[in-house]
């Protein structure tokens, strides 16, 4: 009996982990509405914002402490993206959202291209085509390494700014030294002091 209960609870866990991970996170919040993501808000304490993501749901949640960063999962339209939230001098400063990160040679237009489209049309439909922007870049009009990375489109509403990039980044592959060029994309939420 031991043993069923224990599988039937294994089951549980495994199904539960499943469906977070199937589900889908919350939407960006609208102009005018106080969260810079779910219900974060400028000036939370790193505690405040690891308790918000627990009590959200949100998974694979961890910290970095030596950087002032908390980072978990998210998922819009079946797709993956980290969430990344700065916090300084322990109150939490911006969000930022990015995409998958990889190096093979198709991962650019298989996966960044992808990720940043279906991103940008979902700031489009909150926010609207009102912002200064740009088509998706070539490769090599991306600066390599550079934190800014390529700005595509911009959005400066009341109560924040919106920054979409693409970056390109060398990481040194820890097995062969090779300098491998990664790519990704990111959406920058910096809130406005109101």
């Amino acid at each position: 009996m031991k043993v069923c209960v224990a599988m039937l609870t294994f089951f549980a866990l495994v199904m539960g982990a499943t469906a977070s991970l199937q589900a889908e996170s919350p939407d960006l919040s609208s102009e005018g509405e106080p969260f810079i993501y779910a219900d974060l808000k400028l000036g939370d304490s790193r505690e405040v914002v690891l308790h918000k993501l627990r009590a959200g749901g949100f998974i694979q949640i961890y910290e970095e402490r030596d950087k002032g960063l908390v980072r978990c999962t998210i998922k819009w339209d079946g797709m993956r993206y980290e969430l990344v939230c700065k916090i300084v001098n322990d109150q939490l400063k911006l969000c930022l959202v990015e995409g998958q990160r990889g190096w093979q040679d198709f991962f650019y237009e298989d996966v960044v291209r992808p990720q940043w489209e279906m991103v940008r049309k979902k700031l489009i439909s909150l926010y609207g085509k009102g912002r200064k922007h740009t088509v998706f870049p070539t490769m090599d009009k991306v600066p390599l390494d550079d934190m800014g990375g390529f700005i595509t489109d911009t959005w400066e509403l009341s109560d924040r700014t919106l920054i979409m990039t693409v970056q390109l980044f060398t990481v040194k592959d820890c097995c062969t030294e090779q300098l491998l060029q990664y790519s990704c994309f990111t959406l920058l939420i910096q809130p406005k002091k109101i």
